[in-house]
């Protein structure tokens, strides 16, 4: 068995085994969860910063309308300036539309640092 600190990569007779962990497992359920820096805000506004910042993990109209408390119409006119300035991508999944964040919009906001470690209930 061979493995370094993300990559274990197993051999028997018959198969070969590699694990590793999923890309953005780490903040799965914490993204859109942070309110988007000051810096962010005065640049895009409060409503397209905050759905910048929800869409580092991909989300469909109806979701994000239902997450923040909007009309569909509302986001949808969010998105669209989001998307033709480059900030965000969009990609059919069957029946719905997936936003997300872009390698640009990534960068335009700044890193969410380590996530806090999980309470015991």
């Amino acid at each position: 068995m061979l493995s370094s600190k993300h990559v274990l990569i197993k051999n028997t007779t018959t198969q070969t085994t590699v694990c590793y962990p999923a890309r953005g497992v780490g903040a799965l359920w914490a993204a859109g969860t942070r309110a988007p820096a000051d810096s962010l805000v005065r640049l895009l506004g409060r409503a397209r910063a905050e759905l910048l910042e929800a869409l580092r993990s991909p989300a469909t109209t109806t979701n994000l309308a239902r997450a923040f408390v909007l009309t569909p119409s509302a986001v949808l006119q969010y998105l669209r300036v989001l998307r033709e300035t480059g900030l965000l991508a969009r990609e059919r999944a069957v029946r719905n539309v997936l936003y997300m964040t872009t390698e640009l919009g990534l960068r335009l906001c700044p890193s969410p640092g380590p996530l806090p470690m999980p309470t015991a209930l």
